[in-house]
């Protein structure tokens, strides 16, 4: 049973700055770095990057069914895997993703790196940070029918929310908070997902969600204008006036193994 003591969790939407991948600085005032992926850009170099993963990750990209799916995930993990090698120094054939009990991926070898990825047809976000972060990007689908589902994701505020003031993109602001949550929290919380409030401001969720994370901030970003996204970064109380992305070109894969 979900007990009354509540923390407060504050929301707010931010714009994004695209900066130069090669001017990158270390860790923002946020304690984050955040990676932008155009996957349309890395699509034919997939095949060549399969030698970057291990022998499980090589399996796991052989299961997809679709070849862009399955790509979609070489990338996304052999880009990773390059960032966290630059991180903490060690080659990328000893960088060695796990997951724990709750498939949330963590680094064994250095456990106070957090990072967190998602991905979203033509785009994906990776973040790595001082403290646990989760981020979430997704494609705003104007044909998605969602009405049938608000009553499982959303309390009654929220879905007022929804429907008075912007249908679609508000859905996907709300959503995309709610699942950053849930990925930096890496605690499985589907079926309370509801208690999760995320308007904008200060909101008070179950301490019990957010286990021994002390304070947590939730931002959103428009990536473009069919994609919604948001981070939550936790023990921070810093509120910056952009969130800046470092966009990766094609060419830093090989760059870095050269």
């Amino acid at each position: 049973m979900i007990q009354n003591t509540k923390r407060e969790v504050f929301f707010r939407t931010l714009e994004i700055l695209i900066k130069d991948f090669n001017c990158r600085d270390e860790y923002d005032d946020l304690g984050v770095k955040f990676y932008k992926i155009e996957l349309s850009n890395f699509q034919k170099l997939a095949p060549s990057l399969m030698p970057f993963l291990s022998h499980s990750e090589s399996n796991r990209a052989n299961r997809f069914h679709f070849v862009k799916d399955k790509n979609t995930f070489v990338i996304c993990r052999t880009v990773l895997k390059f960032l966290l090698a630059e991180q903490t120094g060690l080659d990328i054939h000893n960088i060695f993703i796990e997951s724990d009990s709750n498939k949330k991926p963590f680094l064994p070898s250095h456990p106070s790196v957090h990072f967190n990825i998602s991905h979203a047809t033509d785009y994906a976000i990776i973040a790595i940070a001082k403290s646990p972060v989760g981020v979430d990007i997704e494609y705003v689908n104007k044909e998605f029918n969602f009405e049938d589902i608000l009553p499982t994701v959303f309390n009654k505020s929220e879905i007022d929310e929804v429907n008075t003031s912007g249908g679609h993109v508000t859905f996907y602001k709300l959503w995309t908070r709610k699942e950053a949550i849930v990925k930096a929290i890496g605690v499985g919380i589907d079926d309370n997902i509801s208690e999760i409030i995320s308007l904008d401001g200060c909101q008070n969720i179950p301490s019990e969600f957010l286990g021994p994370i002390k304070q947590l901030q939730v931002f959103s970003f428009k990536l473009n204008e069919d994609y919604f996204g948001a981070v939550a970064i936790s023990e921070t109380s810093k509120c910056p006036d952009k969130l800046l992305f470092y966009q990766i070109p094609n060419t830093f894969l090989f760059s870095k193994e050269a």
